[in-house]
């Protein structure tokens, strides 16, 4: 007769009664939570959340004891949150709202927990099927955060004083961003002051906004911009609702344009949009290339304005206009708004208007999208088509017909043709960012320059054709060509704004270099400039590790030649502390110019020093950007400050390094601000655990934040502030039983220890003077003492050790 054989199971256990105490009068307590492999006492732990090996952020879970492990006590609307499809199991039917459940795969078959007490991590396995279908990178709504109340401005302040052999003056300029921020709501204001002779004061726009989470959108009300990608982007006050793509995971960003272009001397760059000063900076003399540009608006062409030294100015425009994009089939994204027209000149009309646009996907790659413009004397509608040409690239082509009766009573009509093109050649190499082209007739004007008609400015010159393409050819380990080119023709005028840079960049083995020409011609001046510049760039290495030296010539059409020799870098012993020193020669009587600066990256924010000098001036110039943040837990400084970021909140620990920027750390309060976080994803925060000090842990060092648009979120960190401290506890028996729980009195936020060979517990956090409580259970019964306990002023290890006997209860 045969016998089939049996299945064993062994898994690892531990006796506690195989303990060996080094003194034999210690008692043991009762150590069954810990007799199985991770086994720790039930109870409420903070544990960040995992699911199917994606984080979902940190919580503060119960745990119980199941089958001698820690289970966690959930409920259906965490499970929802965690991206699971309550909804798809009638099991969670019987359940009542707020109702609790430990055994998950009673509820979703095959699902399991796991507690992982070391790394205080819960991970949670649900069977793929039970998951909503999301897109990768997605984040349940749900999980928004709105952030804490809170206000702050964002500065940015630059300033010169320059003496002339004429004259002395000075100039500053200071752009502030400032928000209220409460609830869901979102106040904001855009100012900007100019201080030369006289000064002049400009409130850019301020507006109240909110998220619209149903319908993907935001709302705003107040001073804000028309959408511009169909029509040209116009100032206005009044309310918008409009899709957000950024609540997408496939979200699509905006751009801004790279102005580039070349400087005589010590210079002031200036960038203006709607006829508001957007922009101000300050170049060396040669080619310049200004990449941080914020527009305000979605479009509207840049004006550049280049001051040199001598007071002489040059003025170029800069095409900016946002791409229309093809949307998935199905996809729908709109705008619509309604208010009062306003720009920066102050001769226009200000009529009420209304503006709509509707793009919507179709089959086959197609978007069909359009709009209108309605004012009581404009209008003008839009109706436009793009197709996904596959491997070719996506073609969008679209017409526009506008009526405008001018204040005189005069009537005009006309019609816009556009067509744009997108594609990257990723096998050649080849990037066209934009290629555009678009023709208007002699009657059609769009809304900006039919509310100029018949003004002080005289006849409008409304556009005829307006070109614009911008190419990038990757040329392998050689380098990469780059050219971009604008040009816009009026119909009432011979003259044109024309655009132009082509170069040719390069580097090996850490040295950079590259060649370009420029060519501008603005329709308000008939003189065209052209000019090229090469620069190379060399870093340094040994005890200038971090420096470079580059070299930079420029010459123009003029006669103009320029030289410039400079070396920057950041100071070996301090390396949020920049520099950098330079010298030049330029011809036509210029002579040699010279320069030398200073920059700071601290915690609180950014400041810089400069001296420049050359033939007709001499110069100083200084600047400054940060944020003041005034929330719930007081104020505090930070660098410049992103649309949403994040309040660290870990009280008490000072000057803790944040790994989230460069030179982020917590003020002496133990509060600091992280200035930029992406809206509407995960955003980790970590804390730098080697900068703390010895008197100072935290529970955890890292936390997951999801801010809502413009939110302030908090990132909340558990600390312990006080002396280490090793407890060797006696009680009228002798010592403290092994396994015993130790924590101090009356504080339950204060860390928990477990009693260990020799009566000992190490504790942190601990004050001068507390009372340290002690409990255990033996044979059932509920034990506990308590011990008053001082630590001396004179005491300097970095442990404490306090040795004391517990004033016993029992029953307790």
């Amino acid at each position: 007769m045969l016998c089939r054989p049996g299945f064993a199971r062994a898994e690892d256990y531990f006796d506690p009664a195989a303990l060996e105490l080094s003194s034999p009068q210690q008692k043991t307590a009762d150590l069954h939570y810990f007799a199985t492999q991770g086994g720790q006492q039930p109870g409420t732990y903070p544990v960040s959340i995992w699911v199917n090996g994606q984080a979902f952020g940190q919580s503060n879970i119960t745990f119980v004891e199941q089958n001698d492990k820690l289970t966690p006590v959930l409920t259906a609307a965490q499970l929802a949150e965690y991206g699971v499809n309550v909804s798809a199991f009638s099991s969670f039917d019987n359940l009542h709202e707020g109702e609790t459940f430990t055994r998950i795969g009673q509820y979703i078959p095959d699902a399991t927990s796991q507690f992982d007490f070391s790394a205080q991590r819960l991970n949670l396995s649900i069977p793929q099927a039970a998951m909503n279908v999301q897109s990768r990178g997605y984040v349940e709504p749900a999980r928004w955060d709105d952030g804490i109340p809170a206000a702050f401005v964002d500065y940015t302040l630059s300033g010169s004083q320059t003496e002339q052999s004429t004259h002395n003056g000075h100039s500053s300029f200071l752009n502030l961003r400032s928000g209220i921020n409460l609830g869901p709501w979102r106040l904001r204001n855009m100012s900007s002051m100019q201080y030369d002779t006289t000064r002049r004061w400009h409130s850019l726009s301020t507006y109240l906004q909110r998220d619209v989470i149903s319908l993907k959108s935001q709302l705003r009300m107040g001073d804000t911009y028309t959408s511009g990608e169909i029509f040209d982007s116009v100032q206005f006050r009044g309310a918008q609702l409009m899709s957000n793509d950024e609540m997408l995971p496939d979200s699509l960003r905006g751009f801004a344009p790279v102005i580039r272009g070349v400087a005589h001397s010590n210079a002031k760059v200036t960038v203006s949009q709607h006829g508001y000063v957007i922009y101000e900076t300050y170049v060396s003399p040669g080619a310049f290339a200004i990449k941080d540009l914020y527009p305000t608006a979605q479009s509207g062409d840049l004006e550049v304005t280049v001051k040199e030294s001598d007071g002489s100015e040059r003025t170029f425009t800069q095409p900016f206009a946002s791409v229309p994009f093809m949307l998935r089939e199905g996809r729908i994204k709109y705008s619509l708004s309604a208010g009062r027209f306003h720009s920066g000149q102050d001769q226009s009309r200000s009529p009420n208007f209304i503006q709509s646009t509707l793009f919507y996907g179709l089959p086959a790659e197609f978007t069909l999208y359009g709009g209108t413009q309605l004012a009581e004397d404009y209008h003008a509608l839009a109706l436009g088509v793009g197709h996904n040409l596959g491997e070719l690239g996506s073609l969008g082509a679209d017409v526009t017909l506008a009526d405008t009766t001018a204040p005189s009573g005069k009537r005009y009509s006309g019609h816009s043709l556009r067509a744009q093109y997108q594609k990257s050649f990723a096998e050649a190499g080849t990037s066209f960012s934009l290629a555009s082209y678009r023709y208007s007739s002699s009657g059609f004007y769009d809304f900006s320059e039919a509310m100029m008609l018949e003004s002080q400015y005289g006849l409008i010159d409304n556009k005829r054709t307006r070109q614009e393409i911008a190419i990038t050819q990757e040329l392998g380990d050689a380098g990469n060509l780059s050219l971009s080119a604008y040009s816009q023709d009026y119909w009432h005028s011979q003259s044109s704004d024309k655009t132009l840079h082509a170069g040719f960049y390069s580097a090996w083995k850490g040295i950079s270099w590259g060649v370009g020409y420029y060519y501008t011609k603005s329709s308000s001046h008939n003189d065209p400039d052209r000019s090229w510049s090469f620069n190379i760039n060399i870093p340094l290495g040994g005890m200038l590790a971090g420096s470079s030296v580059s070299y930079t010539t420029s010459s123009d059409n003029h006669g103009y030649t320029s030289h410039q020799v400079a070396m920057y870098g950041s100071v070996p012993t301090n390396p949020n502390l920049n520099y950098s020193v330079q010298q030049g020669y330029a011809s036509q009587g210029q002579g040699s110019n010279s320069g030398a600066s200073l920059d700071y990256h601290g915690g609180y924010g950014e400041t810089q020093l400069g001296y420049r000098r050359d033939r007709d001036s001499s110069q100083i110039t200084w600047g400054a950007s940060g944020s003041i943040v005034a929330h719930p837990y007081g104020i505090t400084l930070g660098q410049s400050l992103g649309d949403s970021f994040a309040i660290v909140r870990a009280p008490g620990a000072a000057n803790v390094a944040i790994e989230n920027g460069s030179n982020l750390h917590t003020d002496w309060r133990g509060y600091a601000v992280v200035p930029t976080l992406t809206a509407y994803h995960k955003n980790f925060i970590t804390l730098d655990t080697q900068s703390m000090t010895s008197d100072t842990d935290v529970e955890q060092f890292g936390a997951t934040v999801i801010p809502g648009g413009s939110a302030v979120v908090e990132a909340n960190y558990m600390t312990h502030i006080g002396h280490r401290v090793l407890f060797t506890l006696h009680d009228h028996q002798g010592l403290v039983p092994f396994g015993a729980s130790a924590q101090l009195a009356d504080d339950k936020t204060a860390a928990t220890g477990m009693v260990a060979d020799g009566g000992t517990v190490y504790l942190s956090g601990m004050p001068d003077d507390g009372t340290l409580e002690v409990r255990w259970n033996d044979a059932g019964v509920a034990h506990r003492c308590t011990l008053p306990f001082h630590i001396a002023a004179t005491e300097q290890d970095a442990v404490k050790r306090v040795d004391g006997k517990c004033l016993s209860q029992r029953g307790l």
